[in-house]
């Protein structure tokens, strides 16, 4: 079979002309509208067949990194994995160094910007370990974590020394979070030698406690060290936030750290609050 006899598999660019010698009325128009586009830019000496691929290949890492996947960039600026894959990869041939200008305006013309996370998409895990990690060293044990969190014990474990995670696991264990960090592991049934168990296994292996942490889920950010005593020996009162108070701030819109310096109490007291109102409130 020869090559003008095969059937060209689509007729949106120039290839059914060049490679199939394609005939219909529509693609032989586009050809010779092409090759008079051609003709003038040469003219004019604005030719240019083929650009330098580099900030192209630089952008789709850009996009990889704030999370988006080869598809996702693929569909998103209309071209083929066939075509990615040439700019990215060395592979049995040398990769693209130049492409043409069309390809790379839609490539450079999708935002870096942070993708939309699905539940199975793999995040990082240290909001999600340090959330367990924390609850341990208030008392809870993983036997009594695992059904109100929704878990088996054995999974809590892998995931307090987790790495990565899915993103529907992680939202799940944060909600879960949120309602067992305001509560006391003896007030629902954790026995005393558990707790002592479950605070000592905290201490030794250095985790922290919800209060230790700024941004929990931020990998640089840094515990603070609670509980440190004043100069004169004696350890500082702690400042409580009033729920009721806490709920009419914020309320009338005042942000948590406005709160916090309005009542003297710390950032972290009035998020503890606004989670203690919201339970108030669901109950």
């Amino acid at each position: 079979m020869t090559t003008a006899s095969r059937e060209a598999p689509h007729h949106n660019t120039l290839t059914c002309i060049k490679e199939y010698r394609c005939r219909r009325p529509d693609c032989v128009a586009r050809h010779n509208a092409y090759q008079r586009r051609v003709y003038r830019q040469k003219g004019y000496g604005t030719w240019q067949p083929l650009v330098d691929a580099t900030p192209v290949r630089q952008h789709i890492e850009a996009l990889r990194k704030a999370g988006h996947s080869i598809p996702d960039i693929q569909k998103q600026a209309r071209v083929s994995a066939a075509t990615l894959a040439r700019i990215l990869y060395d592979g049995s041939n040398k990769r693209a160094e130049r492409i043409r200008p069309e390809v790379a305006k839609r490539i450079l013309e999708v935002p870096v910007k942070p993708a939309r996370i699905k539940p199975h998409t793999v995040i990082d895990g240290t909001g999600t370990r340090r959330r367990l990690q924390a609850l341990v060293s208030m008392g809870w044990t993983l036997t009594a974590l695992g059904p109100r969190l929704g878990f088996h014990p054995r999974r809590l474990t892998d995931l307090m020394h987790g790495e990565r995670v899915t993103a529907s696991t992680a939202r799940r264990i944060a909600d879960g979070y949120r309602v067992m960090q305001t509560r006391n592991p003896a007030d629902h049934g954790v026995p005393a030698a558990s707790q002592t168990m479950a605070r000592t296994l905290a201490a030794r292996e250095g985790w922290h406690g919800p209060l230790a942490w700024d941004d929990i889920d931020d990998p640089t950010s840094k515990p603070q060290a609670l509980g440190r005593k004043r100069r004169n020996g004696t350890a500082p009162a702690k400042t409580r936030a009033d729920v009721q108070r806490v709920a009419e701030l914020t309320a009338a819109g005042r942000t948590a750290q406005q709160i916090a310096d309005e009542l003297g109490c710390h950032k972290r007291t009035v998020v503890r609050a606004r989670s203690k109102a919201d339970l108030e409130a669901a109950a």
